[in-house]
């Protein structure tokens, strides 16, 4: 079916700078050679806890597949109340929280709402593309902080010079456990970084998804801290294997979700009953907890093993806090070919995976994002594999 000729050009001018996600057409470009080992997607190998499974059942047969509220059903609201306070002891109410689909639309809803054309969003590279995107679709400008000297982590200092770099600021968006690069921050760290935020009239849009999955230290959230300019995003995608459920959350001070559900309603209007229903298990359920920490005892035994061999191998790794990621500069010997044409070599020779540093900014031209969320015995053969080719 052919379009009219004289629509062909009249779409949104914002996508004529957003590109299509590279993570994604790596992957697809991995996948169409036999027997690749692909650790490229930020998906956890596990399957759902047979506890929320069970839940979703017992919703379906209670009938629970009408509407429910705008922001959620009020017994998952209360229940990620309950958990900010148990996690962080903040005191949040159920009229402080929406239930989104997943994540993704936490942060569209998000920068959608704080949002207005020519405004400019902060976004603190290595990250993910999600962030930009949304920005670029709301008429904003974005404002990228690399972070390559820092080992990764924004400073008060890294901030403020990019603050003052560009105009009309209105929003930072800060991603920790990070990923690509696994990188957190420790409470000291994030009370230099809220003294430095409280100088100026700026949200801070903190993408906390995979703070359940930390490793060094307990995880602080900026809520502790800062939480008059915290808009926290989070959901159950990473902890809790639910990567096709789209179950996200947004937390933020009743006055900012008022106006962010504002969007939620005539975007989505709202995520399915019966799978919130098993939501509120994921939450509070003692099998379900105890599934989440076997799935995070198991990627610190891969992360352990992973590590050590790719240094082997010439890769030069930072300290790793969180998530499920390596994000590892290229060997010395390797790095004139850069990212795309490495990957794809180990693609070709290897038969792995990778996915290029430049999906997560235009600096990162050396380096490799490598998902461990995938079986030991997969990681120990892909590592045979690039080791024969390098």
């Amino acid at each position: 079916m052919k379009l009219k000729k004289s629509l062909e050009n009249t779409f949104s001018k914002a996508l004529d700078i957003i590109k299509s996600s590279p993570l994604r057409e790596f992957d697809a470009y991995a996948s169409q050679r036999e027997g690749v080992i692909k650790l490229t997607l930020g998906e956890p190998d596990f399957d759902t806890a047979d506890v929320i499974k069970k839940a979703i059942q017992t919703s379906l047969d209670n009938n629970r597949t009408h509407y429910s509220l705008n922001a959620g059903v009020l017994e998952l609201r209360q229940a990620v109340a309950e958990m900010m306070k148990e996690k962080y002891n903040v005191d949040y109410t159920a009229d402080e929280v929406i239930i989104t689909v997943g994540a993704s639309a936490a942060i569209e809803h998000t920068i959608s709402a704080l949002t207005n054309p020519g405004d400019t969003v902060l976004v603190t590279t290595p990250y993910f593309t999600f962030y930009d995107g949304c920005s670029y679709l709301n008429n904003c400008n974005v404002g990228y902080i690399d972070t390559l000297e820092t080992d990764f982590k924004l400073t008060p200092e890294l901030f403020e010079e990019n603050y003052k770099k560009y105009e009309n600021v209105k929003a930072i968006v800060l991603n920790y456990p990070n990923n690509p690069s696994g990188v957190s921050y420790t409470k000291e760290e994030l009370l230099e970084l809220a003294n430095t935020f409280r100088k100026y009239d700026i949200f801070i849009i903190s993408d906390e998804i995979y703070a359940d999955i930390s490793y060094n230290y307990k995880h602080t959230s900026l809520t502790e801290i800062i939480p008059e300019q915290t808009i926290l995003i989070t959901g159950l995608s990473k902890s809790h294997a639910m990567t096709g459920w789209r179950v996200g959350f947004i937390v933020a001070p009743q006055k900012a979700i008022q106006k962010i559900v504002v969007y939620h309603l005539f975007t989505v209007s709202g995520i399915p009953t019966f799978i919130q229903d098993a939501a509120v298990v994921a939450l509070k359920d003692k099998e379900s907890k105890e599934y989440t920490e076997k799935m995070i005892k198991t990627y610190t035994e891969r992360q352990k093993y992973l590590v050590p061999e790719l240094e082997k191998l010439g890769f030069k790794i930072s300290g790793i806090d969180g998530a499920f990621y390596v994000f590892a500069r290229i060997p010395k010997k390797y790095r004139t070919m850069k990212t795309m044409e490495f990957c794809k070599f180990l693609v070709k020779e290897a038969r792995v995976g990778l996915i290029p540093g430049t999906a997560f900014g235009e600096s990162y031209d050396e380096y490799v994002r490598i998902s461990y969320a995938t079986s030991i015995e997969n990681l120990k053969e892909a590592v045979k594999r690039i080791s024969q080719v390098l």
